[in-house]
């Protein structure tokens, strides 16, 4: 369940389980001064449309939001910014001063979107970190919300399981760290960004033509490699600066990846590769119904990722997380 709402008397998103001390109290003073009808906080992410009302109650000292009629799901937990929260927005706000960029926290946009860390760099670039649950339709609306803003929304998690969006909306994560403190710098290593090579359509290198063509055709297509070496801190300074973009690939899914490898990308597949929030990745201009995703695909053969984390690319058939049993059908 989504903990993301509409605040609707100053117009912002909030987390509720990630609020700062202001926001907290703020959300905590509205036991028994909200009625219905009064729409002052909104679930972003109802079942039943029309039924997104919320009130606060206070249950053994600990607050939640309730809907006043049913959408679709329970209580939303109401809690303040974790310290591990704010140390990861601390290392992204150093990070961007450290690049020359004005950095702030908590900024809030001319649509009503929060950034955790907003970087004021000449692709402006707004940093969001994800420890709550968050679904992939509502990254997509709040990433789409910040680009009409101006702003471009970037996706953090430290998480070892790939959350549904990553990858779905310009994303990075990092490698296991404790948060107790602030890390040193250049110690978050960052994953999840790609290279673009040519590789020759060969049986060799693609399980099958990605044009879809019953034989391999001989020609030069994509392949995405790791982009490796660059930490936390790099990401900061590329992707404000506008030499990490993001991809669109042609199974649907998006990729920082450096402005000339999207350039490559779209010269090898004679199509944009620019991703536009506004949609779902890959929805081709069709509004899908809420909460549905669209597989992770291997960027090697295309085969489906059945093992997925932050950073993944290829299936088990090009490179084996452990060895499985083998049979006539590809993973």
């Amino acid at each position: 369940m989504t903990t993301r709402v509409l605040f609707v008397p100053d117009n912002r998103e909030l987390d509720l389980s990630c609020l700062s001390e202001d926001d907290y109290r703020k959300v905590t003073s509205l036991p028994g001064r909200i009625g219905r009808g009064d729409r002052v906080l909104l679930c972003l992410e109802t079942a039943v449309p029309g039924q997104d009302e919320l009130f606060v109650r206070v249950r053994d000292g600990e607050y939640c939001a309730s809907h006043f009629v049913s959408g679709g799901h329970g209580a939303h937990e109401i809690a303040r910014e974790s310290d591990e929260h704010k140390r990861q927005k601390d290392y992204w706000h150093r990070a961007g001063d450290d690049a020359g960029y004005r950095c702030d926290t908590g900024l809030t946009t001319s649509t009503g979107s929060v950034l955790d860390v907003a970087i004021h760099g000449p692709a402006p670039t707004g940093v969001e970190v994800r420890r709550s649950r968050t679904t992939l339709s509502t990254a997509g609306d709040r990433t789409a919300r910040s680009h009409r803003a101006g702003w471009l929304s970037l996706w953090f998690t430290a998480a070892e399981r790939s959350p549904k969006w990553f990858h779905r909306v310009p994303s990075v994560g990092c490698n296991h760290l404790p948060w107790d403190d602030l890390p040193p710098r250049g110690s978050a290593v960052a994953t999840g960004l790609r290279r673009v090579d040519a590789a020759r359509c060969t049986v060799h290198n693609f399980a099958r033509c990605p044009d879809h063509r019953r034989r391999h055709c001989g020609g030069d297509h994509p392949v995405l490699r790791p982009w490796a070496g660059l930490t936390l801190d790099h990401v900061a300074a590329l992707v404000p600066a506008g030499r990490a973009v993001p991809l669109l690939t042609t199974g649907r899914s998006v990729y920082l990846v450096p402005a000339n490898d999207l350039r490559l990308y779209e010269s090898l597949t004679g199509r944009s590769a620019r991703y536009a929030p506004g949609l779902p990745a890959g929805t081709g201009g069709r509004t899908p119904s809420r909460g549905t995703g669209s597989r992770a695909e291997c960027a090697r053969c295309g085969n489906r990722l059945l093992w997925t984390r932050p950073g993944r690319v290829l299936c088990e058939r090009c490179n084996p997380i452990m060895r499985l049993p083998t049979g006539p059908r590809p993973l």
